[in-house]
């Protein structure tokens, strides 16, 4: 099982950071908190004894692939610039392709801007979190709390987007109705591998 150090914050972030300008505009610098996954019945048989599945916060230096380290700096950077065309380049991701999403959707990734920053799905012991399931990538139904994803219009316009950290593989996780509380900010989906996560937002 791949594992890395980690410190895990286990106290909520602070909200409403200020700042004078941001260099992603759109994103909201403190939208999801430290904390335990909800894991579905169907998932709950894959995560080893004595571990939990965890929202931590990203750390791109444990990544074994530099371009997905790299995109994760920088767009959790308030100080650094990217954008979702720069992103999808920098994975080769080739536009002139259908990209569709995990359910099957085909959809144009232009047509979606990050609203928050990466953090990390991992499974942690208390001490060290780790990035595979003894070695292997698998899909887990978790439930998570969303800041960012508070009382939307339509969750239709969000998808997440999960980077696989070794094989620099993108992801798009659509977000069904039923799965999501907009009170709360809470939504089950299923990732697709462990690893970093931001929200998407259909821009008007």
């Amino acid at each position: 099982m791949k594992k890395f150090a980690a410190i895990l914050c286990t106290a909520a972030i602070t909200l409403g950071t200020v700042c004078t300008a941001f260099a992603n505009p759109s994103i909201s610098y403190v939208t999801i908190e430290p904390q335990d996954a909800t894991v579905a019945e169907e998932s709950a048989a894959l995560i080893p004894e004595g571990m939990k599945l965890i929202v931590a916060e990203a750390e791109p230096d444990n990544y074994e692939n530099e371009v997905v380290a790299e995109i994760v700096t920088r767009l959790n950077d308030p100080e650094q610039m990217i954008e979702m065309e720069e992103i999808l380049e920098m994975l080769e991701v080739d536009l002139t392709e259908e990209i569709k999403t995990e359910s099957g959707n085909v959809i144009d990734p232009l047509e979606y801007e990050p609203i928050s920053e990466f953090d990390d799905l991992v499974l942690s012991d208390d001490m060290d979190v780790y990035y595979d399931f003894d070695g292997e990538v698998k899909k887990v139904k978790a439930t998570i709390e969303v800041e960012a994803l508070k009382e939307v219009e339509d969750i239709k316009n969000n998808l997440l987007m999960q980077l696989d950290q070794k094989e620099g593989k993108v992801y798009f996780i659509e977000i069904e109705e039923e799965d999501y509380v907009p009170e709360t900010g809470e939504i089950t989906v299923t990732f697709p591998c462990l690893g970093p996560f931001c929200v998407l937002e259909k821009a008007e």
